[in-house]
């Protein structure tokens, strides 16, 4: 007894003696936060500092509020190792006021790091992005460039999307960001119902590399999402404050902000083949039948008959995949 009670003294604390030691510039799981210029608490925001990469001041805020309280914002936020960028909307506002030397160089003086432009919107021209990139980049500034839109009613169809990233990565951003229209819902990669549009996803990542993606996930189950799609160390962005701590516990590989995306408990009937290919589909969101005999290793055959149990039991349905329309996925009914 004694002897297990010295082997307890001598491990190490389960809590840490100091903060998390951060290396930065980290190059994956970046995670960006939302300032909507609502509550700015020191002490929250030192514990909060060594989870947050990016702070992007949305919309035009930085137009409503004194030049001086401004570069106070950004200054506490570099005193924290933090990034500060500006939202799209005012790139946007400089071009049509034909005030953008003038709008970047002030972005440059008052602390600004990141300029957010996006490629998405109607009429963006790549002669428009070719001048804000060497604008841009003459100032010793970074860019994101924005993918996509957050207007629902102007959503690009998924080669379009495809075809923005690949023009995006062209002009060598630092990141490019996929945006998700407000509440999450109807737009880019997530439906009506703030789920993810897996077949988008897998489509966006497939043979290619996503370190310089950046997700934005508003809702705290769409992370959840994102991190059992991709892994805890995908980029995500439009984060609020109040969720950061939430999302770097998730990214330790704790369950409790992947729980809420966990479907619940359901009766499963049939043949054993058929709870595990049920436990399949519940982890991979959507797979069709090449992908389940593969992970499952059980014979065509089975993984059909197994399928077909689960059908008749109202437990998955079939879809056709978006950007193969030969291809049937199964997902979770």
């Amino acid at each position: 007894m004694e002897a297990a009670a010295g082997r307890s003294r001598n491990r190490a604390p389960f809590f840490p003696a100091d903060a998390v030691r951060v290396v930065r510039p980290r190059t994956r799981g970046i995670t960006e936060i939302l300032d909507r210029l609502s509550g700015f608490h020191p002490e929250e925001l030192a514990n909060l500092a060594p989870y947050i990469d990016i702070a992007r001041i949305g919309w035009g805020l930085p137009l409503l509020v004194a030049r001086d309280r401004l570069k106070d914002r950004i200054r506490r936020y570099h005193d924290s190792g933090i990034d500060v960028s500006t939202s799209s909307e005012l790139v946007e506002y400089a071009a049509v006021q034909d005030r953008m030397p003038q709008f970047l160089d002030e972005a440059r003086g008052l602390g600004f790091d990141l300029i957010e432009v996006s490629a998405g919107q109607p009429g963006v021209s790549d002669a428009h992005l070719e001048r804000v990139s060497r604008a841009v980049n003459s100032r010793s500034l970074g860019m994101v460039i924005e993918v996509g839109g957050r207007d629902p009613s102007q959503q690009l169809s998924l080669q379009e999307l495809i075809s923005q990233i690949g023009r995006a990565r062209s002009y060598a951003p630092r990141r490019v960001s996929l945006p998700a229209p407000e509440g999450g819902r109807a737009g880019g990669i997530y439906d009506a119902d703030t789920g993810i549009k897996y077949d988008w996803l897998r489509a966006i990542v497939n043979d290619r590399p996503h370190d310089d993606l950046l997700f934005e996930a508003p809702l705290e189950v769409q992370q959840a999402y994102l991190l059992r799609e991709l892994g805890q160390d995908v980029n995500i962005g439009g984060v609020a404050i109040s969720s950061v701590a939430q999302l770097a516990t998730a990214r330790l590989g704790l369950a409790a902000s992947t729980a809420a995306a966990a479907p619940k408990g359901k009766e499963i009937g049939g043949p054993p083949a058929a709870k595990f290919l049920f436990y399949l589909l519940e982890r991979h969101r959507g797979l069709d039948q090449g992908q389940l005999v593969r992970l499952s290793r059980l014979p065509r055959r089975t993984v059909q008959s197994a399928l077909e149990s689960l059908r008749k039991q109202g437990l998955v349905k079939e879809a056709i995949v978006l950007h193969d329309s030969r291809r049937r996925e199964y997902r979770i009914a």
